[in-house]
């Protein structure tokens, strides 16, 4: 009987521990939050990205709105980069570019960012991740799509193409490939460079 006491005494402990470490846990350490979607890119990479504003007979959108510049922000509101056109633009197949770098020229840190381009109508907002490659392994960059408007406008973010995919001087050279519109990236790393 006294041991069924003790494991029971052991038992009750646990949870009651447990339960006080994951309250003090929530309480003090709330979890990082995620944004609903986003898409992903690679530490380094030129990210190229235009307003898409459709049109049809359903849709009320204005073909006189014009970009008048853009920028980046972290998810808390600060901005990293931007840009301002002296003269506004029309969006019509027009492509911004961002090297991930901030107003001093540094590459920004890994991590979540929203572009948003100002235009004479309003604002449009979405949201990268940047990571950072494991050069130890092999990774792969996973995005969460934000759906797209048949009516309201939005912006389409990508990698800039390349013509090659770049590897560390001790690899055996990768054929070249266009990466144009790749849906997924991979990245294989191998030994450090020296």
């Amino acid at each position: 009987m006294g041991m069924k006491r003790a494991l029971a005494f052991g038992a009750l402990l646990v949870v009651s521990l447990g339960s006080l470490g994951y309250g003090f846990q929530s309480s003090c350490c709330p979890p990082p939050t995620e944004p609903s979607c986003y898409t992903s890119f690679w530490v380094g990479d030129t990210l190229c990205f235009k307003l898409i504003i459709p049109w049809s007979f359903f849709c009320c959108n204005s073909s006189d709105e014009l970009i008048i510049g853009w920028h980046v922000e972290t998810l808390e509101g600060v901005v990293v980069y931007e840009y301002t056109y002296s003269d506004p633009v029309s969006p019509h197949d027009f492509v911004m570019q961002w090297d991930q770098k901030d107003l001093t020229g540094q590459q920004v840190a890994a991590g979540f960012y929203n572009i948003v381009i100002t235009t004479t109508k309003g604002e449009y907002k979405t949201t990268i991740k940047i990571v950072e490659k494991d050069p130890c392994c092999w990774s792969i960059l996973k995005s969460k799509p934000c759906g797209a408007s048949l009516c309201n406008p939005y912006i389409k973010v990508y990698k800039c193409p390349s013509c090659c995919v770049p590897t560390p001087s001790c690899c055996l050279p990768l054929p070249c490939i266009s990466c144009g519109g790749c849906g997924i990236s991979l990245f294989f790393g191998c030994c450090k460079d020296d």
